[in-house]
């Protein structure tokens, strides 16, 4: 708690962020625009979720191998957040998008030619690549097109958006896979995202009219290594990080890779009924990402409540599938385990909202890219954990539950940094709210109430 304290007062002074008054249809159209975008990045990302057994036998590789090609496109994205934040603070979402469009593009074009793990491993390498130019950017345009009130609600919209595209790599994608076959599937993807780059560069603006361009406001920008440090030696950047990583990292672990294969050959479903339940957690997902941010978007007490209780629930029923005995789970709890996951996830993109409070305008990109590192840095590292505890034997239920309680051990580290965050955070707010108070009472009480305080 000292170091929290310590942190806090350490950090530089956040200047006053020039704020949007009220949503435009222009920003309306900019940020749908921005959010198709997404819809697209997230199909690619998550496609291994239903497609993953296929890759096996289509790539030749097992489960280790198979682990690596998700690690790889996440560890790519991660490394990029950073540069990708920078991105997008000094060069402007509109060019960064369409590069990350044509990124993926080439990503997915490669992987649907590849018959082995060489170029499979760089296919989705650039997916990855492009992948991280996309989010950050999409909230950047929040950020310059829309009040800050409305941050945790555009926040959890644009996830739900992305929610849709792995609807997408769900059932319809099993489809594909089995009736057009892996390279027109994955070709065909690659063709449809490479024509949306014609897109961002026409129907994207960085910001409103009249606004400064990110070249009149380079004189903001500190050296890159100050703008990082500043940025997450704020308290509410490191809160944003391990709520990611506790809400946010488990829905692309189950989501992303390992939540079919555990069904299918861990508990025995079949592969129709596992992409089943893929989908239900999607859906989940965005019915749940609307009500999420509308609960905490407004004060910051109910923004932390909803997030730790959302986090506990998702910790306990995920600790409850993954110990119990004998590896032969009930299939409601783990359709609950599903549904709850994708309906907690939400509450991981309040996190970008959080980090966004506490980070001056300019620095904004900055701020979201250190957010996202929290769930992204949390899902390699369970996912390669994972893939190394299956290795090459016999995947039975008992074996998946033990390779997969990494998931369970970080959720449970960043349930108690959020809980330890969350209390710093309550007091500053109230200390925030007793001033506003002090402000707004009749001038001939002030004195004896500014004593008191």
């Amino acid at each position: 708690m000292q170091a929290v304290a310590q942190s806090a007062a350490a950090a530089p002074p956040t200047p006053p962020t020039p704020a949007v008054e009220r949503a435009t249809v222009r920003g309306w159209w900019v940020w749908a625009v921005g959010g198709s975008f997404y819809f697209v990045a997230v199909f690619h990302r998550m496609a291994l979720g239903v497609a993953g057994l296929t890759a096996e036998h289509h790539l030749h590789v097992d489960k280790g191998a198979l682990a690596s090609f998700t690690a790889v496109q996440f560890l790519v994205y991660l490394g990029m957040q950073i540069p990708a934040g920078l991105a997008a603070d000094r060069i402007g979402p509109r060019r960064t998008l369409a590069a990350g469009l044509a990124f993926m593009a080439v990503g997915e074009t490669l992987f649907s030619l590849a018959h082995g793990l060489g170029l499979g491993l760089l296919g989705r390498a650039l997916v990855g690549v492009g992948d991280a130019l996309v989010f950050l950017n999409i909230l950047r345009l929040t950020h310059a097109w829309f009040p800050p009130e409305m941050g945790a609600l555009l926040a959890t919209l644009t996830g739900m958006v992305g929610a849709l595209g792995q609807l997408i790599g769900t059932v319809p994608l099993q489809w594909s896979l089995d009736h057009l076959g892996w390279t027109a599937t994955f070709a065909g993807s690659g063709a449809i995202t490479a024509a949306l780059i014609a897109v961002s560069l026409t129907a994207i603006r960085d910001r409103p009219p009249g606004a400064p361009s990110a070249a009149h406001a380079a004189h903001q920008h500190a050296p890159v290594l100050t703008t990082i440090r500043d940025a997450w030696r704020r308290p509410g950047t490191q809160h944003g990080f391990w709520i990611h990583l506790g809400l946010f990292a488990p829905f692309q672990v189950i989501g992303a890779l390992w939540g079919v294969p555990f069904l299918v050959q861990g508990e025995g479903l079949s592969k129709s009924t596992a992409a089943t339940y893929l989908l239900l957690l999607v859906v989940a997902f965005a019915a749940a990402g609307p009500v999420v941010g509308w609960l905490a978007g407004h004060r910051v007490r109910r923004q932390n409540r909803v997030v730790l209780v959302l986090a506990t629930i998702l910790l306990v029923t995920w600790a409850v599938i993954l110990l119990w005995p004998g590896g032969h789970v009930p299939h409601p709890l783990l359709l609950a385990g599903f549904v709850l996951c994708g309906a907690t996830a939400p509450a991981g993109m309040v996190a970008f909202d959080v980090g966004r409070r506490e980070n001056p305008a300019h620095a904004a990109g900055s701020a979201t890219a250190l957010v996202n590192c929290g769930g992204f840095l949390g899902a390699v590292v369970c996912l390669e954990l994972t893939g190394l505890l299956l290795g090459s034997g016999d995947a039975s239920g008992a074996r998946f539950q033990h390779a997969l309680l990494p998931m369970l051990i970080l959720s449970a580290l960043a349930l108690t940094q959020s809980a330890r965050l969350a209390r710093h955070r309550n007091r500053v707010a109230d200390t925030d709210e007793r001033r506003v108070s002090v402000a707004e009472r009749p001038e001939v009480d002030a004195p004896l109430v500014r004593s008191s305080v």
